[in-house]
């Protein structure tokens, strides 16, 4: 016979794990990069927000709905052709494949593949990552203007910069010459080295 208190504390505990639950999706779905669980036949199990938004992009004119895109795919067939699972049904090689996928000559997005095994399943199935390369950058770029205390049109030309465009891409962008380019670059990097200081 269950005893009050027992029961008490039981309802505690399936409070705690629903609320662990309802906590690590919040982060899962608010992390920056795309986070999804595929298995070892390419069907897809979840994906965050940024997953569903990467996936779209990279799927242009092709039905959408969690379709994991060939590119990826890809990545993901050389992973398992190349790492096979450990006999251990309980154990997974820590290891790893990184790829980077280029669309419209601009849009860069890192791939990470690993095994990752869910606890009410037998078979293993992929953890991916994407990462939007150039989303990095501008968290990146704008984080250094705050700490460099930046001119608006320093600023600008960074912003520019650190998501990979040359002095020219940069001067036709912001209507300004070459050598205006040159001298904001000049003035970016002093600050860099006295904030290094």
């Amino acid at each position: 016979m269950n005893s009050p208190i027992s029961s008490v504390k039981t309802a505690k505990t399936a409070r705690s794990l629903k609320t662990n639950c309802i906590l690590l999706q919040e982060i899962v779905e608010n992390l920056i990069d795309g986070v999804l669980i595929v298995t070892t036949t390419g069907e897809w199990v979840y994906g965050n927000y940024n997953a569903h938004r990467i996936c779209q992009q990279l799927n242009v004119g092709q039905p959408t709905a969690e379709m994991v895109p060939q590119k990826v795919w890809q990545i993901c067939q050389v992973f398992i052709a190349n790492h096979q699972v450990l006999s251990e049904p309980t154990t997974i090689e820590p290891v790893m494949v990184e790829a980077e996928i280029t669309i419209e000559l601009a849009v860069r997005y890192r791939v990470r593949v690993r095994w990752f095994r869910l606890e009410d399943t037998h078979s293993p199935h992929l953890l991916v990552t994407l990462e939007d390369c150039d989303q990095v950058a501008r968290s990146r770029a704008i984080a250094e203007i705050n700490q460099y205390g930046l001119t608006a049109r320093q600023a600008d030309v960074w912003l520019l910069h650190r998501t990979g465009h040359t002095y020219r891409d940069i001067a036709t962008k912001l209507f300004v010459a070459i050598n205006t380019v040159k001298r904001h670059m000049k003035d970016i990097y002093l600050k860099q080295k006295l904030h290094s200081v």
